[in-house]
């Protein structure tokens, strides 16, 4: 974008004539049905955003809305409404009124059409919003109608004043009224005095929510007839509750009349009350007496609440109170202070909570003496009420507390006081509770310092680990474990050594445990423990610890004490390999379970199986682990674990290995369910997995799939199939059976490239007579045995993503030729002679690019490891058991590195002398131009130009414009900012991407452009601009977001917020220019105007004759990402 002082100097009328041609000009219909296709708005901003366009619709456009809404069942009118009642929420916030005065009388135009029920309604409910009188004189014709009655009086009385009051007391006059207890709730929300008369006449009715709701107004009216109407009926139910609500009436009369200011006859009500209920029954009703008494008469009403303190009932006597909270001031305080020696023993607990609750400092010295009372309950109300009003200072008298009361309630009333206000600058005071306490004391001050978690209060508790009382050595035993660290293990280990009790044994290995899990270096953790086992300690103590610390060593003394120890002893290291802290003891429950041990064997799969679903490991490692057991799922039922497993595990390799199983009858139906979850998408993921492969593993799965949910399950595989792209994915190389597709190697692609067909094809049959005598096919792998060369595919590949399984012997080394070209290197990570200590995956062979792998992923010699190769060009990525080794690194051609590498070449399975395997041989082609299309734009002749990995098919500016992640991201700070331009030109064309705005960021679609001069003029700039920047407050219309620059001003307020991503499309034919932001039309304009009357800036704009050139991303020295840009070109 240019953002410039620029000065227009033009007539009015040669304004108009540019404003013209780039004016929104849609029919009125069109206006209606591109606003409605954007709702429900996704943000309060974007709803506010299409508001305002509404409002540009005029009356006959917001009709043609509301002519959309119709009866339910015959059609879908959701957009509609949501439209609608948007705009009725949006009209009803002040400095709105004149655009809502024309809402209002459409709506009520709507509503008073005696169309179906139901749209009636929906347009009454909008007045609610909206309605003034003249809403509410409308729709009173509706207070008499059985189905629209609610919706009307509701309307009515949310426009309020005394037009709808009048016209809700009048409508009581029609003794036939279908909504009259409707009404008369209105009216008592309105707190009406009106149709007073009316209202008893209802009260007389039999109906008992009319009843209920005239009780309800002519208590809330407060008028003087009311008073023996709802006396006599709460005398009548003997003021109880009931149905009706009498009682709870004549309470909220009286609570009326004290806001009127009556408040002897209020009091004369509610005394009345609280002396006449006196029954379990009416407590209730008592309490509700009280509150309205207390509320009107403040401290004056001491004297009732000082006697309901002495109420036998527990509720009323605790609510009562309670409802000091109404009386403001310190002398209530006071008076509860001097009472409290008097009350009675039930309420004395509940006046210190209350006085804690209000929080009055005059009342601290009774809770402090509270604490030494002889009633437990009062002392722990006063340990609660003391913490919450004076927070950590608390802590001494609380401390005091804890060593003068003994009692379980005591000392769990100073535990949860002092949690609630202690930190670590409180909890050292405890100390002298361990030297001086009792017992109860000790106790818990023990358990207050375990929840703290301090390692310093581990020595403070070790000593009381050897106490005689059995309840404070118990105690200590608990706190161990949450406060024991690092230094402490030699401590614990000699409790340990002498601890007969299994239960202070277990909490012992447990702080132990945690103590040796502090160590920084996860190898070391177990050292101490292992140092005390070749001593005269019992392993079998020791033993369950090794479990929780892990370590290779700690591993390999449980092995060396289960293959060699007693019956005993090899109970207590399979418990502890079972229970291991991570899934490193897999490997040893493996050979357990591969060893047939008849004790051990069952449980050691069922072990190993939890730990692999356990392990925080990539996916693609866990197949392989779930893969090596799978010889010893001896059952039906195993083979089904596992399968179910691998259903968690999506990732291409574990589809293709689950799908061997669904033709097993004992297996195929959690074999189908499996490939479902695996290849459909999960609830996070876009996408699922597709391919010809993948298809008929589905369609497959569905004949298979069984159980309560498999019509619903067949369904989904079929709704996902008919949405699958028709790319053919992922194809095998290898069959399992022989080496079809697989040929010998002929010399290296220099030579063949010189050799004559006849020669060439002589030396590829020689070389392929030599290919049996070195590889072969065994159990589904690919063997080599040593002794050749590579093996070569028959088939030339390009671009390319490739899985493989592959193992290798000790002192292996080998890897895989990409086009060629050696290697991704496999080797023995062991030959630290030869640098194999850097893992494999690396490409061996490069001398200037790197060619060490980012990380060793390697699986021990004899496992085998999985690879995933994605080569672009001359750009390799490889995964080595699901971790990114060799990140987008250029590939160097070793033949001839003078030249980059061949374009096309095979993929060879290198000989170097080791025997190994390969197997689940995989590869997907890669085209550029189908780079995240989809099916439809595929279809309709989309390509992409940017294959998410780099900047190939675009010249310019390629030092501040960089491919990550997927995206182009343009950094300023690498550069000036500058352009980067399409390598192709284009003349029409629908060009589509998205776009991430930073902060103020300014950037611009070039289209039509050169590659020199200021692409704005030069050739047309769309804008890319976070126009909602107090920096750009004062901009010319056309230099907002979406502007052809200088040309045709765009309509604003269709971004997303900074931070989310936009989608736009362009459609540029011949001098037309269409952009869509976010789905809605932002410029619909013509060119040839302003090219040939004069543009808005008054500028000259030489690139508007232009009729091709190329499409770019102009640089302003902002950070923006884009991502999926494709185009397709309508000039072909």
């Amino acid at each position: 974008m240019k953002i410039k002082n620029i000065f227009l100097i033009c007539s009015s009328f040669l304004l108009i004539s540019v404003l013209s041609y780039s004016q929104d000009r849609r029919t009125l219909e069109t206006k209606v049905a591109d606003l409605l296709a954007q709702f429900p708005a996704t943000s309060l901003s974007y709803t506010d955003r299409l508001m305002e366009d509404m409002m540009t619709l005029g009356e006959a456009g917001l009709k043609q809305i509301c002519d959309q809404i119709i009866p339910a069942g015959t059609g879908d009118d959701t957009r509609a409404r949501f439209a609608v009642d948007t705009y009725s929420r949006f009209l009803s916030s002040a400095g709105r009124e004149s655009e809502r005065e024309l809402w209002e009388k459409i709506c009520i135009s709507y509503a008073s059409r005696k169309a179906e029920p139901d749209v009636t309604d929906f347009f009454i409910k909008q007045l609610q919003l909206i309605g003034s009188e003249q809403a509410a004189e409308a729709l009173k014709i509706y207070i008499a109608d059985k189905i629209n009655c609610t919706s009307a009086i509701s309307a009515i009385t949310a426009i309020g004043g005394r037009v709808a009051e009048q016209i809700l007391a009048e409508s009581l006059k029609d003794w036939d009224l279908p909504c009259a207890a409707a009404v008369m709730n209105a009216l008592a929300s309105m707190r009406s005095k009106a149709a007073v008369n009316d209202i008893i006449f209802w009260s007389g009715e039999l109906n008992t929510n009319i009843k209920a709701s005239a009780y309800n107004a002519l208590a809330m009216g407060g008028t003087r007839e009311a008073y023996s109407v709802l006396l006599k009926a709460a005398k009548s139910h003997e003021y109880r509750w009931e149905r009706t609500g009498a009682t709870a009436a004549l309470i909220n009369y009286a609570n009326t009349l004290g806001l009127n200011g009556d408040i002897k006859t209020s009091n004369k009500i509610t005394r009345m009350l609280i002396k006449k209920c006196n029954d379990r029954l009416t407590y209730q009703n008592k309490a509700a007496a009280l509150k309205t008494y207390v509320t009107f008469n403040g401290i004056d009403a001491f004297p009732e609440l000082q006697k309901a303190a002495g109420h036998p009932d527990v509720k009323y006597r605790n609510a009562a109170i309670g409802f000091t909270g109404l009386i403001e001031g310190g002398e209530v305080v006071n008076k509860w202070i001097s009472h409290f020696p008097r009350a009675g023993q039930a309420a004395r607990p509940e006046i210190i909570r209350m006085l804690g609750k209000r929080g009055d400092e005059q009342a601290l010295g009774l809770i402090n003496s509270s604490l030494s009372d002889a009633d437990v309950n009062v002392r722990t109300a006063a340990a609660e009420a003391l913490a919450g009003m004076t927070g950590s200072k608390a802590v001494p008298a609380l401390i005091a507390y804890m060593m003068q009361n003994d009692s379980p309630a005591d000392q769990e009333a100073a535990v949860s006081a002092l949690k609630s206000v202690s930190g670590d600058r409180e909890i050292p005071a405890l100390k002298d509770v361990l030297a001086k306490g009792s017992p109860a004391a000790k106790i818990s001050a023990m358990e207050l310092m375990a929840w703290n978690r301090s390692s310093e209060n581990f020595r403070e508790i070790l000593p009381f680990a050897a106490s005689d009382d059995r309840n404070v050595r118990a105690a200590a035993f608990r706190a161990l474990p949450g406060l024991a660290g690092e230094q402490d293990q030699e401590a614990l280990i000699s409790l340990l050594k002498s601890e007969e009790n299994s239960g202070y044994v277990a909490e012992l290995q447990q702080a132990l445990a945690a103590a040796a899990n502090q160590a920084a270096d996860p190898e070391k953790r177990a050292a101490q423990i292992l140092k005390a086992m070749d001593g005269r300690m019992d392993k079998k103590l020791l033993i369950p610890v090794l479990a929780r610390t892990g370590g290779r060593e700690a591993l390999a003394a449980v092995l060396k004490e289960f293959e060699a120890g007693t019956p005993e002893m090899r109970e207590v290291c399979f418990g502890a390999l079972t229970s291991w802290t991570d899934y490193s003891a897999s490997s040893a429950l493996y050979e357990i379970c591969a060893s047939g041990n008849k004790t051990y064997e069952a449980p050691a799969f069922a072990g190993y199986v939890r730990q692999i679903r356990n392990a925080n490991i990539k996916p693609e490692q866990k197949l392989l682990l779930f893969r090596k057991i799978m010889p010893y799922a001896l059952s039906a039922e195993r083979k089904n674990q596992i399968l179910n497993e691998l259903g968690r595990v999506k990732t291409w390799q574990s589809l293709f290995f689950v799908a061997g199983y669904l033709d097993d009858p004992s297996t195929s139906a959690t074999a189908a369910r499996s490939v479902m979850y695996i290849a459909l998408p999960s609830a996070d993921e876009a996408t699922g997995m597709y391919g010809t492969n993948v298809r008929e593993i589905l369609v497959k799965a569905m004949s298979k799939i069984s159980g309560q949910e498999s019509e619903y399950d067949r369904e989904m595989i079929s709704k996902y199939l008919e949405s699958m792209p028709p790319d053919e994915g992922f194809v095998s190389m290898f069959n399992g059976r022989d080496l079809t597709g697989w040929q010998g190697l002929v010399e290296n692609p220099v030579s063949r490239a010189r050799m004559k067909p006849a020669e060439l094809a002589r030396k590829q049959a020689e070389a392929d007579r030599k290919v049996s005598e070195n590889w072969s096919v065994k159990d589904g792998c690919i063997w080599f045995s040593g002794r050749g060369d590579n093996l070569c595919s028959v088939k030339l590949y390009a671009d390319f993503e490739m899985l493989v399984d592959w193992k290798i012997t000790k002192g292996g080394d080998s890897g895989i030729y990409l086009r060629g070209s050696p290697q991704v290197q496999i080797w023995d990570t062991s030959r630290v002679a030869v640098g194999a200590q850097v893992g494999s995956g690396g490409l061996y062979n490069n001398q200037i690019h790197p060619s060490k792998p980012l990380k060793v992923a390697d699986n021990q010699v004899g496992e085998w490891n999985t690879f995933r190769i994605i080569m672009i060009g001359e750009k390799v990525s490889v995964w080595l058991n699901g971790e990114l080794v060799v990140d987008n690194v250029t590939m160097e051609n070793y033949w001839d590195r003078s030249i980059p590498i061949f374009p096309t070449g095979p993929i060879e399975l290198q000989a170097h002398g080791t025997d190994l395997a390969f197997r689940d041989i995989y590869v997907r082609e890669i085209s550029d131009k189908e780079y995240n299309l989809t099916p439809e734009e595929k279809a309709e002749g989309f390509v992409s130009l940017f294959n998410g990995r780099n900047l190939d098919s675009w010249t310019g500016n390629k030092e501040s414009y960089v491919a990550e992640d997927g995206m182009i991201v343009i950094r300023p700070e690498r550069g000036s900012g500058g352009n980067l331009f399409t390598n192709e030109e284009y003349s029409d064309f629908i060009f589509r991407f998205e776009f991430l705005l930073t902060p103020g960021a300014n950037n611009g679609l070039g289209i039509r452009a050169p590659l020199e001069g200021d692409a704005a003029y030069a050739g047309m700039e769309l804008q890319i601009l976070d126009d909602s920047a107090p920096i750009y407050a004062n901009l010319e219309p056309y230099q907002y977001h979406g502007s052809v620059y200088g040309v045709i001003p765009a309509r604003r307020g269709y971004l997303k917020p900074v931070g989310e991503w936009n989608y736009e499309e362009v459609t540029v034919k011949g001098t037309s220019i269409r952009i869509v932001l976010n789905g809605t039309v932002i410029v619909d304009g013509d060119i040839a105007g302003p090219r040939d009357k004069g543009t808005m800036d008054n500028r000259d704009h030489p690139g508007l004759k232009r009729k091709s050139g190329h499409i770019g991303f102009l640089g302003h020295g902002s950070v923006v990402n884009f991502r999926n840009i494709r185009i397709r070109d309508l000039s072909e």
